[in-house]
């Protein structure tokens, strides 16, 4: 089992922070404490983030992270913490040059969001001179699955920005299959400029993720590996490890998930799911009736869009009959359960959301591979 070890330091970090801001303590000096083979650990909390979600970094500054190490090999092992800075971020005082990072994280029904900070000392300057405002770029990746885990599975790597568009970047290391859906076009992202920074807020909803929950391994303690990296103008900055380095990324740790939680999780999936289920049901690839007089355009228009080769079932009639019409048949079928899926107990919960939301997610994917199945028993089936 990978060995989980927490920051101590972290929290000291913040308690020193606000008894200095109510006037308890002195402001400290800064602090460089060695942090070998420790890894960052921000705990993800349930709520529905305000529409002024800037605000938290002074109403709620205790549950920011600023544990950012410098972004050079030959320092990467050290952590560096200044309670001076972080406290004159949270009070939005002068930060004398400095451009300090910060990190929140929360979790809702529909997804989870990341609170990137990035105190940008030079941005009224910039404007004075008539020259372009610091974008704040960062660089992250999360991975999901527990990281008790001993494999390493695939992560999800994006750039953000302050200045629009704030996804800069989406990189997919894997082709989009059953088992791995892009976020790119699903995940969004906004930005707010304060008075010494900027504010990003990237939401990931849990859609390319529904088989992926963290409550679904059934543990209480599900840690997910999270890496963030700000490329400054002062240099870069990690909270956890250089790019691609999944063994040095950080921690995001949800809490125990409740019943009601979990509910809600699942059946909004289950609509949400239930909705694109419909919505390929009425593309050309199913729907004879849509197919254009001069289907060669067709194809032409649908691969330019679609690198891959797509199947039109609908003009396949004995497969259709015989495999998608009875498979639409018994998804449609799941509907009356989606519609009163509180009335299970938990467990029956679980059991149906992880048998139905892969047919509803993957259709085509399905649908592809039966046809698949049923070409090569039609070929080969009587030499068999």
């Amino acid at each position: 089992m990978l060995k989980r070890i927490f920051l101590s330091a972290a929290f000291a970090t913040c308690a020193a922070v606000f008894s200095a801001c109510a006037g308890l303590a002195s402001p400290a000096e800064p602090v460089v404490k060695e942090a070998k083979n420790e890894k960052n650990i921000i705990d993800v909390e349930y709520r529905d983030l305000p529409g002024d979600y800037w605000n938290l970094l002074q109403r709620e500054g205790e549950k920011w992270n600023f544990n950012f190490r410098p972004y050079d090999s030959q320092f990467a092992e050290i952590l560096w913490s200044d309670s001076q800075l972080q406290r004159n971020v949270v009070l939005g005082a002068d930060l004398e040059g400095k451009q300090p990072s910060a990190l929140y994280v929360s979790f809702n029904d529909d997804g989870f969001t990341l609170l990137l900070f990035a105190a940008e000392p030079g941005t009224a300057e910039s404007l004075e001179k008539g020259s372009s405002r610091p974008g704040s770029i960062f660089e992250c990746f999360f991975m999901p699955g527990d990281a008790d885990s001993q494999k390493f599975d695939h992560y999800y790597q994006f750039m953000c920005q302050a200045v629009k568009p704030c996804i800069s970047g989406v990189f997919p290391w894997l082709m989009e299959d059953e088992s791995f859906r892009s976020v790119e076009g699903m995940m969004t992202a906004e930005s707010h400029t304060l008075a010494h920074g900027n504010i990003i807020k990237v939401f990931v909803p849990w859609d390319p993720l529904f088989d992926r929950l963290p409550f679904l391994g059934g543990k209480r303690d599900n840690i997910w590996r999270l890496s963030v990296i700000r490329w400054a103008s002062s240099g870069g900055q990690t909270w956890g490890g250089t790019v691609h380095q999944q063994g040095k990324a950080g921690y995001m740790r949800f809490p125990e998930f409740t019943g009601d939680m979990k509910t809600r999780i699942m059946k909004n999936l289950l609509i949400r799911g239930w909705d694109a289920y419909k919505n390929y049901l009425r593309s050309a690839q199913l729907q004879p009736d849509i197919l254009p007089v001069n289907s060669t355009q067709h194809y032409l228009r649908d691969l330019e869009k679609n690198p891959h080769t797509d199947v039109i079932f609908a003009e396949n009639i004995p497969f259709r009959k015989a495999v998608i019409d009875p498979m639409i048949a018994e998804i449609d079928a799941y509907g009356k359960t989606i519609a009163g899926f509180e009335k299970l107990s938990m467990d029956e919960q679980i059991r149906f959301y992880q048998t139905v939301a892969p047919k509803l997610f993957n259709t085509k994917y399905i649908m592809q591979k039966a046809y698949g199945a049923w070409q090569e028993e039609q070929i080969f089936g009587k030499e068999k």
